[in-house]
């Protein structure tokens, strides 16, 4: 047996969300770099021109899709859109974070977190796991969070959703796998992006998060490619139900 070709995604179809920048970006890069298509889907279309020039350097389709996950109607749309495509891997990886104290939480800013991080990823699961089981392949992947593991402070509405999204990895792998469906989650540590932008601007929070990484560094998008790769591909067959951890070793810590 080779193993050479492991890691080949030559003829497959990926929809990656949020890849317009940060760890989307990285996840579908590497999609793409091994032979995947990609149908990248973001909240501004006209923003995708940067990732389908690195897309498309690999030989290999590229299209985009504007839709606002905070809006329900948008995601059902963009599902409408979807439902004659040939979906192998779907890569759940949109997100926000709404940061403050919980007794100032707006009923409008848990709404919307809950909305992207944890009901679009069912939605779109749902029903794209229907064309995989038909076919009985596929790939399933979320964006959690350390915070699916541990409580979080100030960003209760994401707290919930990534805690959530454990939950649903392994609800969903119970379901799917008989149907030839792997489910699994990364849950990426303090990587430098957008997201957090705030916190790695409070030096002093910046250094004393840094120090409680073994690796002694914040990861980058790029950390997260091979896990996704892993995840999207052969080599992971028989795994599913994980939450996976990329964090420099902040939860072993």
């Amino acid at each position: 047996m080779s193993y050479r070709g492991i890691f080949d995604l030559s003829g497959k179809t990926a929809v990656v969300t949020g890849a317009r920048k940060g760890i989307g970006f990285a996840m579908a890069s590497i999609l793409a770099e091994f032979g995947a298509n990609i149908i990248a889907i973001s909240s501004k279309q006209e923003a995708d021109d940067d990732l389908k020039k690195v897309v498309t350097s690999f030989g290999v389709e590229f299209s985009a899709v504007a839709c606002d996950l905070r809006e329900r109607s948008e995601t059902k749309s963009l599902i409408s859109t979807l439902k004659d495509s040939k979906i192998d891997i779907l890569v759940n990886n949109a997100g926000i974070a709404s940061r403050g104290v919980v007794l100032e939480h707006t009923d409008e800013q848990w709404d919307q977190t809950i909305e992207i991080d944890l009901n679009a990823p069912f939605f779109l699961s749902r029903e794209f796991a229907r064309g995989m089981a038909a076919r009985g392949s596929g790939k399933i992947i979320f964006t959690a969070s350390m915070w699916t593991f541990l409580g979080g402070k100030n960003v209760i509405s994401y707290t919930a959703a990534k805690t959530a999204l454990g939950g649903l990895t392994r609800g969903l792998s119970n379901e799917l796998s008989p149907m030839g469906i792997n489910v699994n989650a990364i849950a990426p540590g303090f990587i430098e992006t957008d997201i957090n932008n705030a916190v790695r601007q409070d030096k002093a929070r910046f250094e004393f998060l840094s120090s409680r990484i073994p690796m002694g560094r914040w990861g980058k998008p790029s950390d997260l490619a091979g896990t996704t790769l892993f995840l999207a591909s052969a080599a992971s067959d028989y795994v599913t139900g994980v939450v996976l951890p990329v964090d420099g070793g902040y939860l072993a810590n």
